[in-house]
């Protein structure tokens, strides 16, 4: 069955299991298979789209043999279901790459909604935030305004979901602990990778020489009160 990337439409979020976990960031080309929607979809009309009516939700699949979950990027390309691609993952700021602000919305939109993205609601939201993050000409704020928005389609609750992540990673406190990278592909739809960003050395905690001592102080009037007794 040919469809429309759209159709099967999805910017990536990558996880080892259709469940959670993510897998590293790919540095060399990969093998992605789109299998179906994982929480099914919304069948939505946007603009910047000139197929029609295309399917909004997050899609479950292979890369390189290992279960994943995806959204698409782009607006442009087609996909077959359940047929092999090579893709070429490629760095931000570079040709056919994001560009640095849209991997930072990107990475701070996983990291708002991620794994939590479990159901038919959020799968559908989640993918109309990412066409806005990669298509509105202006910053992107809302799907239901701008050069791109959407003209139909979608619940309410789907279209309000959207809006209320994309006002939230616009915040200049918003959180961001994933990394987005884009797979590309010049035959068929692109993908997105969110990786996780490690933690610094200097921000782990460690117990201070001090402490330390008063633990060990602890543990011996522990000891001592057990003699006594």
């Amino acid at each position: 069955m040919k469809s429309r990337f759209a159709l099967a439409t999805a910017a990536a979020l990558l996880s080892t299991a259709a469940s959670a976990g993510l897998l590293s960031a790919p540095t060399a080309d990969v093998t992605v298979r789109i299998n179906g929607f994982s929480n099914g979809y919304a069948a939505v009309d946007v603009t910047l789209d000139p197929h029609g009516q295309i399917g909004a939700g997050q899609f479950e699949g292979l890369l390189n043999g290992v279960s994943f979950l995806t959204y698409c990027t782009d607006l442009a390309q087609s996909f077959s279901w359940r047929r092999d691609y090579t893709y070429t993952p490629v760095a931000n700021g570079s040709a056919h790459g994001f560009t640095e602000t849209q991997a930072d919305l990107l990475g701070k939109l996983y990291t708002l909604v991620g794994g939590d993205a479990t159901n038919n609601d959020d799968s559908v939201a989640f993918q109309l935030a990412v066409w806005e993050i990669m298509s509105e000409a202006a910053a992107p704020s809302a799907v239901t305004s701008g050069s791109f928005r959407l003209l139909q389609g979608a619940s309410t609750l789907q279209r309000n979901l959207a809006n209320d992540w994309l006002e939230a990673i616009n915040d200049a406190d918003a959180a961001k602990s994933f990394n987005a990278m884009r797979l590309y592909s010049s035959i068929a739809q692109d993908f997105v990778v969110f990786t996780e960003i490690p933690i610094p050395a200097t921000r782990l905690r460690v117990p201070e020489p001090a402490g330390y001592a008063l633990v060990g102080l602890a543990l011996a009037g522990l000891a001592l009160a057990r003699r006594r007794h």
